[in-house]
């Protein structure tokens, strides 16, 4: 991968490892792509869509609606969804274009361990676990 075609906060977190194979959904056009045409599977709380992207890595995003609760706790909740996902980066097949979004009710879901487990449910499902 080249990280001189990331932008500037992409090619950063790469460099210092935050996540070894995924990089951000940032731009409207891709979440778009994903939601139309990609595929999905479901949970009580959440919805994970995925698409391949041709790429070595994967682009991962996020969608916690305004309607679920105030920014503090939508906030934690894309840091236990992402702390999940981090955890689980390394068992996830490479080359996806992947959104997880929050339902009605999914603030339910309050430490890491409960996260796992759905975020791994999820991908099981999806088949994209290696």
């Amino acid at each position: 991968m080249n990280i001189w075609s990331l932008g500037h906060a992409q090619a950063t977190l790469f460099i210092i490892g935050i996540m070894k194979n995924t990089i951000s959904l940032n731009r409207n056009e891709q979440y778009l792509k994903v939601y139309r045409t990609g595929q999905r599977t479901y949970h009580k709380f959440f919805t994970l869509y995925f698409l391949p992207n041709g790429k070595d890595y994967n682009r991962l995003g996020f969608r916690v609606g305004k309607k679920l609760a105030k920014a503090v706790r939508r906030n934690r909740l894309r840091r236990l969804l992402r702390e999940s996902y981090r955890l689980l980066e390394d068992n996830i097949v490479v080359g996806y274009d992947i959104i997880i979004t929050a339902k009605e009710g999914a603030l339910e879901v309050d430490s890491y361990e409960a996260a796992s487990k759905i975020v791994y449910s999820m991908f099981s499902r999806a088949k994209l676990l290696k």
